[in-house]
């Protein structure tokens, strides 16, 4: 995300942004006038100020075709407003609101409780929504066309909170009565000079929650969320106001201090005009919502989706600024060309960020927060720490099978099996009774769970919570035998289920484990990546752990090397078994004899490929001597697959746990020179194994030449198409034939 000051203005006197189309935002000023930004070149474009005497009912808004509408008031006559609008061509020459707009101006008859609570521009003109809930349509040039109303008598309900619908096709509208009780939200469209009431529901807050009020609203046609000043957000469906999602934001700060009616605030010169929170529709799967952090002092932009009810975003709006935002007395919201733009109490500032199409797969990726930082994943910052974890807990742990018998499942008349109910209930009780004391046991270090743990373990999957628990118990009590057990079957799927494991197996010099860690894991964190790395280069030579595993490295290749010798003589083996048990023999005995005791403990680490990204993360700060070291430790895997001859196809074609393949050692030799370009060029040193390795490289790439084309013929062939000439792929057993008909 990426966030910049598009400009200030007075403390509190911000009435609200809103799009002007063509990558342009308009923001109103209290007391000073308009003021439109262009947002694509991040810079203020143009000022109106406000005439002497007058004020604004409410903020500015503006259309698509850059047509601007204000509704003012005289300062010394509340009960007396009127509409104008301007357009930006015809009133370049215009210094104040009054200038630009002189020849289109109504006053405004909102009878005599009503006051202009909102403005909204539409298609081919202007809503005026009135704080008794009535909605005017108006028209380019400010004449009124049509009005319509809420449910209820004239009068009686007051307006709570008010948005934009998507394109601009009308107005979502909250409305309460005297005590805020009676909720009703509607939608008003405008269309063909017509303002109507397309749809009206009564709401009420998901808990029952009697004092709550709205903080926000918004719709994208279909569903729409409400923001209550409890924390609770709420997602209904358009068609019946049915709740489909529920969430409770305790992570932020959303509350309403002045209860909504047609009154001035006494307080209103001393405290921001503009909400607590602002939520804005992004698109037709995704909502906004920014408010204040309860837990960090700063403005948080968070998005939420319409079909799974997910946080996929929750970012600091200070990404990027040169000034921390801090908090803030009030938000508005606005979008314009692919960029948010948010009004707060002192500034207006453009944030830019990209979502994903939503899918499952979006979804999952948007909840993997093993690569940030614990406080700053986007649902702790939204839903709470503690609301955020009750969250994961499942309401069944222990997971039961269906004792099916297929030999006797028969088809009925209609060739229908009827699998009948055979989900027992007391079985599934006594199971989940039994995982959840496993896991008690296991959290609390006893020693007597392990036996326990296998016998749920026989049973897959596995449920999540012994996975934590043993961890736990591992962590809190040094009771490492449920972990072992755990690690050695590939239950723990990385970094991300498991942190702080790696650091705390690496000081109990629990080798074998950190090997099983790394061949399993499904992701590793650049910590633990760092921490493994940083282990095994601080190791002295003489250290017994690392003479263990040496000594279990050397009997494993003894091991593969006999068998191979053993094959080598015995017909029972064809050609193709006995080049993989060379092959394999040959890798298994590199990894030994070429490398010190410590190097070898680096094999399970550099067998996983490392992005780019991730690498930077994890080699730039490396100390010279631990650069280079990695950089020798590369350059003999480099010089094994690039001598390994006719072998090389075989040997990366093998997946032996543990051990790096070509593939790997490249993406790490990019990746480290790469992050470390600058120590090399300037050491003297590096100059000669840095050669060595192209040398290696170009090895590799003249045997993956000569693979590629070969690949390249397999598939002409398996698409029956004649093999390509002059590409070193010839036979003499295999061609086309064409028949010109």
């Amino acid at each position: 995300m990426r966030s910049v000051q598009l400009g200030t203005h007075a403390h509190n006197a911000l009435l609200g942004v809103t799009s002007a189309g063509d990558g342009r935002c308009v923001s109103t000023v209290a007391k000073d006038g308009v003021v439109t930004y262009d947002v694509e070149e991040e810079k203020r474009e143009r000022t109106l100020a406000l005439d002497r005497g007058r004020k604004f009912a409410c903020a500015v808004a503006c259309g698509s075709n850059g047509r601007y509408y204000a509704c003012l008031e005289k300062e010394q006559e509340s009960d007396s407003s009127y509409l104008c609008a301007w357009e930006t061509e015809q009133s370049a020459n215009a210094a104040t609101v009054g200038e630009a707009s002189k020849e289109c101006v109504t006053t405004l008859d909102l009878g005599r409780s009503g006051r202009v609570r909102e403005l909204v521009a539409v298609d081919g003109g202007a809503l005026v929504v009135t704080t008794t809930g009535e909605v005017q349509l108006f028209g380019m040039s400010a004449e009124h066309i049509d009005k319509a109303r809420t449910s209820g008598e004239l009068g009686s309900r007051r307006v709570e909170t008010v948005s934009v619908l998507p394109e601009s096709v009308g107005a979502l509208v909250v409305t309460t009565d005297g005590n805020f009780q009676g909720r009703k939200i509607a939608t008003f469209l405008a269309r063909a000079q017509t303002v109507t009431l397309a749809w009206e529901l009564d709401i009420e807050h998901p808990d029952g929650a009697a004092k709550a009020r709205v903080a926000s609203a918004a719709s994208d046609g279909e569903t729409f969320m409400v923001l209550w000043d409890d924390g609770v957000w709420a997602l209904h469906d358009a068609s019946d106001g049915s709740l489909k999602h529920k969430l409770r934001l305790d992570g932020l700060d959303v509350h309403c201090d002045e209860a909504t009616s047609g009154k001035r605030s006494k307080k209103s010169e001393d405290t921001s005009p503009l909400a607590s929170a602002a939520s804005l529709c992004l698109s037709q799967d995704y909502y906004a919502v920014v408010a204040n952090s309860k837990e960090e002092n700063t403005v948080i932009v968070a998005v939420f989706d319409s079909r799974y009810g997910a946080v996929h975003l929750a970012e600091d709006i200070s990404r990027g600024l040169e000034h921390k935002v801090g908090r803030t007395s009030g938000v508005s919201v606005a979008a314009t060309s692919g960029n948010l733009v948010v009004g707060l109490s002192d500034q207006v500032v453009s944030v830019q960020f990209d979502l994903p199409e939503l899918s499952l797969a979006s979804l999952v990726g948007s909840l993997s927060i093993h690569s940030q930082p614990e406080a700053s994943a986007a649902a702790i910052r939204v839903l709470g720490a503690e609301t955020a974890s009750t969250a994961l807990v499942p309401p069944q742990h222990a997971a039961v099978t269906p004792g099916w018998k297929l030999e006797e499942l028969k088809l009925d008349g209609q060739g229908v099996v009827s699998l009948s109910n055979v989900w027992d209930d007391d079985d599934a009780q006594a199971r989940e009774k039994k995982v959840r004391s496993t896991a008690e046991a296991l959290a609390s270090g006893s020693k007597k769970a392990g036996s326990s743990l296998q016998t749920l373990m026989k049973s897959l999957p596995i449920p999540q919570i012994l996975i934590e628990s043993a961890i736990s118990g591992g962590l809190n009590h040094r009771v490492w035998d449920s972990v072992t057990l755990l690690l050695a079957g590939g239950h723990i799927c990385g970094s991300s289920t498991a942190r702080q494991l790696v650091t705390a197996l690496l000081e109990e010099d629990m080798l074998d484990e950190v090997k099983d860690f790394l061949v399993y894991a499904k992701d590793v964190s650049a910590e633990d990546i760092v921490a493994i790395l940083h282990s095994a280069m601080m190791r002295d030579e003489d250290d017994p752990g690392l003479k263990k595993r040496a000594s279990a490295n050397k009997k494993l290749a003894e091991k593969v090397l006999d068998e191979a010798e053993a094959c080598a003589s015995d017909e029972k083996f064809n050609g193709e078994a006995k080049q993989e048990l060379f092959a394999r023999a040959q890798l298994l005995v590199s990894a030994y004899d070429s490398f010190a005791p410590w190097a070898q403990q680096l094999h399970p680490l550099i067998a996983r490929p490392l992005d780019p990204t991730m690498g930077m993360l994890v080699l730039r700060d490396l100390s010279k001597q631990d650069a280079v070291s990695l950089l020798q430790y590369l350059l003999v895997w480099a010089n094994f697959y690039a001598s390994s001859g006719g072998y090389f196809a075989r040997i990366n074609t093998l997946v032996e746990p543990g051990i790096p393949s070509a593939h790997a050692v490249v993406t790490w030799t990019s990746a480290l020179l790469d992050a470390q370009f600058t120590t090399f060029c300037l050491s003297d040193d590096v100059a000669e194994p840095v050669r060595a390795l192209r040398e290696s490289s170009s090895q590799m790439l003249d045997m993956m030449r000569s693979l590629a084309a070969l690949g390249g013929a397999f598939r002409h062939v398996g698409e029956n198409s004649p093999l390509p000439e002059q590409h070193g792929v010839q036979s003499t057993t295999y061609t086309v034939e064409s028949v010109a008909w």
